[in-house]
């Protein structure tokens, strides 16, 4: 949804489903849900938009975790294909203080993930909530299944009853589990339980990276040289706006200003692409106005040859008027030829 955190790509938004459902009011449509999942906010949303429209049949193939699951429950069915894997999952936030301190500023910080501890178990019995009207279980053993954060294959969803039936379909099959275990385990998801191969970092997920590498777990983040760093990398995102540093000279992202930066960064990417695909663009271009040059040059090669060749041809030399009519006009066919020679060279 949005930005995707996992691959590095952009992904479907609210925007896409809503203008989708508008455009097939009161018909049934069949939705296909292959993600890792986004934001709850989005999720809840598009929830809602499936369950309004009344007439969405979802069907979950792949590896498709946490938001990417509930918002499915509001579907008319909810089918799963042979082979694919869903998890569902307690919400989680973004922890991030990389500064040192004393024992009021540990206090102050403890009430503050208090207050997110509770805002989490808050939207978990939300998300609960949907699992169980889906399911008929009731909301603490939604939970209690949330809290295992274990992989379901099918046939667990479907005894579970968070899906209706199982769909065999092979050539959605191969192709099922295309998320690999770092991937997931880099977010706190519990690894999937096949191999798969580590896919190559974006340009976003680099930068992510590397931001963080600066700050993370080490309390030099106090340090004047570290900050000035980080405020130009800042600067250098055009997300300046509300990056600033704590009173006592840390620094600390909140979930909001961190999602800013991502989007900046899956901007930035989306820029370098698109430059990328119009050089690729003026490059087809270029070569093909290099095979019209190659060819031009060999038509005027040939025309040269032909040239040669007649100049030891019969009637090289002609400059009278040819035999059996007195009335025809002199031809010089020697100075046609040099003048379509002429003419080839100039064009």
């Amino acid at each position: 949804m949005g930005y995707d955190w996992w691959t590095g790509q952009r992904g479907t938004t609210v925007k896409d489903v809503r203008d989708f459902l508008s455009a097939h009011k009161d018909e049934e449509v069949h939705v296909a849900v292959s993600s890792p999942g986004g934001y709850v906010d989005a999720g809840l949303e598009i929830y809602q938009l499936v369950r309004d429209h009344g007439k969405v049949h979802m069907h979950i193939l792949g590896m498709t975790a946490s938001a990417a699951t509930f918002l499915t429950m509001g579907a008319m069915t909810v089918d799963m294909v042979d082979g694919s894997l869903m998890l569902i999952h307690n919400c989680s936030t973004a922890v991030m203080e990389w500064q040192s301190a004393n024992k009021q500023e540990l206090d102050r910080i403890i009430e503050k993930y208090k207050k997110e501890r509770n805002d989490l178990d808050t939207i978990d019995k939300v998300i609960a909530s949907l699992y169980a009207k889906k399911s008929g279980k009731t909301m603490e053993e939604c939970m209690k299944k949330m809290d295992t954060a274990a992989w379901l294959s099918p046939q667990d969803a479907l005894d579970f009853g968070l899906i209706d039936s199982i769909r065999d379909d092979e050539s959605i099959k191969k192709n099922a589990r295309n998320f690999s275990n770092n991937i997931f385990k880099e977010y706190g998801l519990p690894p999937v339980p096949v191999e798969g191969a580590d896919p190559t970092k974006s340009l976003f997920r680099k930068s992510v990276d590397a931001i963080k590498s600066m700050f993370h777990n080490d309390p030099a983040v106090n340090d004047k040289p570290m900050i000035k760093i980080f405020m130009s990398v800042m600067a250098l995102l055009a997300v300046t706006d509300g990056f600033k540093p704590n009173d006592d000279g840390s620094i600390s992202l909140t979930q909001d200003q961190m999602k800013t930066i991502d989007d900046r960064l899956g901007a930035l990417e989306q820029e370098v692409k698109d430059e990328r695909e119009a050089k690729d663009a003026l490059q087809k271009k270029l070569d093909d106005a290099n095979a019209k040059l190659k060819k031009a040059q060999d038509d005027l090669a040939t025309a040269n040859e032909t040239i040669k060749n007649l100049k030891g041809a019969p009637g090289d030399n002609t400059d009278g008027k040819p035999s059996g009519s007195e009335e025809h006009e002199e031809y010089d066919f020697l100075e046609e030829a040099r003048k379509s020679f002429n003419r080839i060279k100039n064009l």
